[in-house]
C-alpha cells in the first residue's frame, strides 16, 4: 500500500523524513519505504506516527479520511504544532493536569 498521505502528514507537521524517523527511532530509508508502499509500519510504530502527526492509524492507512485542523494548524508555528502533538500523546489525566499547570502558567504571566 503507498502511503502518500505518510507524507502529507509529515509535511503538514513541517518534518523531513530525517526528523520523523528520529523520533521513531527507525533509519531514514525506513520512513522513505513506508511513503513510497516499499513497507508499511509495524504495528508499534503506527501508534506512534498517529500520536506524532496528530491523527488516527485508519488516516496513515488510507482506511479513513480525517481532517487535520487544515485550518489552524497551517497557521501554527512549529512550537505550537510540536506543543499540540505532545498534548495529543497524553492520556485524559494527563491532559487535564498539563491544562491546570498552563492556566496557573498563564495567570502568572499575564501584564
Amino acid at each position: 500500500m503507498k502511503m502518500i498521505i505518510l507524507k502529507q502528514l509529515r509535511n503538514h507537521m513541517g518534518l523531513s523524513q530525517q526528523a520523523l524517523a528520529g523520533k521513531l527511532g527507525v533509519s531514514r530509508s525506513t520512513v522513505a519505504m513506508w511513503e513510497t508502499g516499499g513497507a508499511e509500519p509495524d504495528h508499534k510504530a503506527l501508534l506512534h506516527l498517529s500520536a506524532l502527526l496528530n491523527t488516527t492509524t485508519d488516516e496513515i492507512l488510507g482506511n479513513k479520511k480525517v481532517p487535520v485542523l487544515e485550518s489552524t494548524q497551517d497557521e501554527l508555528s512549529a512550537q505550537d504544532r510540536q506543543l499540540l502533538a505532545l498534548f495529543n500523546r497524553l492520556s485524559e489525566q494527563g491532559k487535564g493536569r498539563l491544562l491546570e499547570r498552563a492556566e496557573v502558567l498563564a495567570a502568572q504571566t499575564r501584564v
